[in-house]
């Protein structure tokens, strides 16, 4: 009896060592997997950080493109109406006058 008493004592000192390396092997696991996790996430933040500068720079390089454009066009626009005036000045001061005295 003792003898069974003793084995079954034995079986639960096992028992417990199993126990102590599974729990062990698990916290290494998932140790591991968190660090997998945290690489993986640092990775992807880099590649977005990387991919959003690239995407900045393009935006900023089209913004002063259109900026450049619309500067252009206002310029071409101001010349225009410039000339225009120039070449109507005289039409222009006549049709006011032509106003002003018909009232």
């Amino acid at each position: 009896m003792n003898q069974v008493i003793k084995e079954l004592y034995d079986m639960e000192a096992e028992a417990g060592v199993i126990l102590e390396n599974a729990s062990l092997s698990r916290q290494k696991l998932l140790e591991e997997k968190r660090k997998q996790m945290d690489e993986i996430t640092a990775g992807i933040a880099a590649e977005l950080e990387g991919r959003m500068t690239t995407l900045r720079a393009q935006i900023e390089e089209q913004a002063k493109d259109d900026i450049r454009q619309l500067m252009e066009q206002n310029e071409q626009q101001t010349r225009q109406l410039n000339e225009e005036y120039e070449n109507n000045l005289s039409s222009y001061a006549q049709e006011i006058v032509k106003r002003i005295t018909e009232v």
